[in-house]
């Protein structure tokens, strides 16, 4: 029995848009960086958080395993990675299951110090869900609200060399990750990776807001205007046309 246990804030039991099919998506509390457009401002902290065991994740997923079938585990946050001891222990018990596992991260957590940590996690196999901010350092610290060197396309590299699958994904901002530049490296990110089987743009929306309002933080992008379809399609082809 594992005792390995981490901080979460919500478990949706019928997850379809986190991972390929149907999936049972735990999101752990607690993330270094602070994101002008979160939607879960709440997972930030792990202050009074409940506490779930590795095994408590497993008794769930089994617990409706039928429904899981063409799906899994998918591991959200806040920042998962943030609990690396967790999510190794999950993903050495998921390969010997044969149970599929994701995690969801922006890869704040992936440094030199943690590199021994990740590679373990490789050996598992799981399915990544990378989250790429932005990939231009200004404009990844202007959405993040922190310092960073770009971790996640370190992470992205990472991966593809210990042979792990990977998604990305990317948030679509106006007026922050439709710039140029941007789009020209996303584009060749994309032409990039062996490893990558999916990528994903999501629109920014206001869902959150009053989220902000009830944890006494200002939101600072309220007079931005949610991404429509059309804008969506627009920027699409940009990124997909050569």
């Amino acid at each position: 029995m594992s005792k390995v246990s981490a901080p979460y804030f919500k478990i949706e039991s019928f997850g379809s848009v986190d991972g390929p099919g149907i999936r049972l998506v735990i999101f752990l509390a607690g993330c270094p960086y602070r994101c002008v457009y979160c939607h879960n401002p709440e997972s930030w902290s792990i202050a009074n958080k409940k506490m779930i065991t590795v095994d408590e994740v497993l008794q769930l997923y089994l617990k409706n395993k039928k429904f899981y079938k063409n799906g899994g585990i998918t591991i959200s946050g806040g920042e998962p990675l943030l609990h690396l001891k967790f999510c190794h222990k999950l993903s050495k018990k998921c390969l010997k299951k044969n149970i599929s596992l994701a995690f969801d991260t922006s890869g704040a957590t992936f440094t030199k110090k943690n590199i021994n940590k990740y590679k373990k996690i490789t050996k598992h196999k799981p399915l990544w869900i990378v989250d790429i901010k932005h990939t231009i350092p200004y404009q990844h610290f202007l959405i993040t609200q922190t310092t960073s060197k770009l971790k996640e396309i370190k992470l992205l590299n990472f991966l593809e060399k210990n042979n792990n699958i990977f998604w990305i994904r990317m948030v679509l901002l106006p007026n922050y990750t439709d710039q140029k530049n941007n789009i020209i490296n996303i584009k060749n990110i994309l032409n990039k990776y062996k490893n990558m089987q999916n990528f994903e743009i999501l629109p920014f929306h206001q869902f959150g807001c009053s989220k902000y309002k009830q944890l006494k933080t200002k939101y600072l992008l309220e007079n931005v205007e949610p991404v429509d379809e059309n804008y969506l399609k627009e920027f699409k082809q940009k990124i997909f046309t050569k």
